[in-house]
């Protein structure tokens, strides 16, 4: 989920909510002052009281313009809270008082990225890094950058650098699981969480992958499941107005089977806070994902409603799923275009709107064009490839489809092995056997069941329904012979 003014991470404690009355009582009592004041600021941004942080940063800027700190922190929240004129006058500032070309070059890099020209940030910001290779902000701030833009590969790298530097780096860890989840290495993923767990077992960020992993992988019942209620306790406590947090409550609850009680743990959430985009969209997803598709199609025509100007990658993707299971076809038509206006570099939207465009409305050509957009966005990585043959065998072009897919393959890390590549492997099989092509059709469904039965220790319900589907499509295969 993009992170934004909603997503406060309350990482308040005792020691921090004492602290932060401290501060505030010394800066009432000295308001000409400004060092206690930064500290403010700063412990205020820390606990995501961003609102009250970005008055404090003001403040400071006001008694000590030439501070390039403060001006970078204010930039962070108003460019975090989608507020990009404001952050890019303030790095406009920053650029002025900076002395250092390679702070300068990583300033440029933030105010090309409010200003949408996101190719030109990744210039600057390998610029900072190759004038200051040593420095641990440059390179995340570009591997940040380049996850923003959907280049796996190269945030990946990035945060290989940042953590040859400095090994614990909680951020580079956890970024690096991301990124080898999104690229398919699945144990190497798990081994970079272990890590960070280690190292700050409490922080929240880090609390929500374990759980994330520990319900994917149905650990939820008898001893393991108490400690997974344990860490979904621990999470809650820290974090209780954070919509993610009370997903992966309701989420543990639906794993167990207890439906009922994972929906009343959205619905009361999205009740209770009302005005939350992301309290809505979560719970649209539960709802669709129980067969609500009605109450799901509410739940997320308002999560948009109050998210206009957010421009929300994830609540968009949630629409042109949701919005063609109870046939509002017009309006999915509508929010294709509103969300590719969004992100015209986007290519797993432009993925997504291609697939709906054939499979719900019909609209084969237009659909395929979108699908092989992605590619062009994309074409080093081979989730783009696995999308447009998935959007190609829809129409009936199986030869297309067999090339792509192919495509994909050969662009997979050599230790890559995830459930899209798969479901790519079925797909394959399936046009292969459209084409009479039989026996290279059976060969990739053996290799869709085997990779399929090596994921199950990671992702057992997604990887046995995969596997089911390759072996089903044997069968039959072999009925037809």
């Amino acid at each position: 989920m993009d992170i934004n003014v909603y997503l406060a991470l309350e990482k308040k404690n005792a020691r921090q909510a004492q602290k932060l009355k401290t501060l505030q009582k010394y800066v009432q009592k000295y308001r000409s002052g400004w060092k206690k004041r930064l500290e403010l600021a700063d412990l205020l941004y820390e606990t995501g009281q961003w609102p009250q942080a970005i008055v404090e940063y003001n403040q400071v800027i006001q008694k000590q313009p030439q501070l390039l700190k403060p001006r970078m922190q204010l930039g962070k929240i108003l460019q975090l809270t989608n507020r990009m004129e404001e952050a890019v006058e303030v790095y406009r500032g920053a650029i002025a008082c900076a002395k250092q070309e390679a702070t300068r070059q990583h300033l440029i890099g933030l105010l090309a990225s409010c200003q949408g020209n996101s190719r030109d940030a990744i210039a600057a910001l390998r610029s900072a890094t190759t004038l200051e290779p040593q420095n641990l902000t440059h390179w995340l701030a570009l591997g940040k950058l380049q996850m923003e833009m959907e280049y796996p590969v190269a945030a990946l790298s990035s945060f290989d650098t940042l953590l040859s530097l400095e090994p614990n780096d909680l951020m580079g860890l956890v970024y690096s699981h991301d990124l080898l989840l999104t690229l398919g290495n699945l144990p190497e993923a798990e081994n970079y969480l272990n890590r960070a767990m280690e190292i700050a077992p409490e922080d929240v960020q880090i609390l929500k992958r374990v759980i994330i992993n520990r319900c994917r992988k149905r650990l939820v019942f008898d001893a393991a499941g108490k400690q997974t209620k344990k860490l979904i306790s621990a999470l809650l406590k820290q974090a209780p107005s954070l919509p993610s947090a009370h997903n992966l409550s309701a989420q543990y609850y639906i794993a167990r089977n207890e439906l009922q009680r994972g929906l009343e743990v959205m619905r009361d959430f999205a009740e209770e806070y009302a005005n939350n985009p992301h309290s809505w969209y979560y719970y649209s997803s539960c709802l669709f994902d129980l067969g609500e598709n009605k109450l799901a199609t509410e739940a997320i025509l308002t999560a948009h409603n109050l998210s206009q100007g957010m421009c929300d990658r994830e609540i968009y993707r949630a629409l042109c799923k949701i919005l063609p299971a109870t046939g509002k076809l017009n309006q999915t038509r509508i929010i294709i275009t509103e969300m590719l206006s969004c992100f015209p570099e986007s290519w797993s939207l432009w993925a997504t709107a291609g697939r709906v465009l054939v499979e719900n409305l019909k609209e084969n050509e237009r659909g395929c064009q979108y699908s092989l957009q992605a590619t062009q966005l994309a074409p080093q990585l081979a989730d783009t490839w696995f999308c447009h043959g998935r959007v190609l065998l829809l129409t009936d072009q199986h030869q297309a489809a067999v090339e792509a897919f192919t495509q994909g393959w050969q662009l997979l890390l050599p230790e890559a092995n995830h459930l899209k590549s798969v479901s790519a492997a079925v797909w394959l099989g399936a046009s292969y056997q459209a084409l009479g092509l039989t026996h290279l059709g059976q060969a990739w469904l053996h290799i869709a069941s085997q990779q399929a039965q090596e994921l199950i220790e990671f992702d057992p319900i997604k990887a046995r329904y995969w596997q089911d589907q390759a072996l089903a499509r044997l069968k039959n295969m072999e009925l037809d012979i």
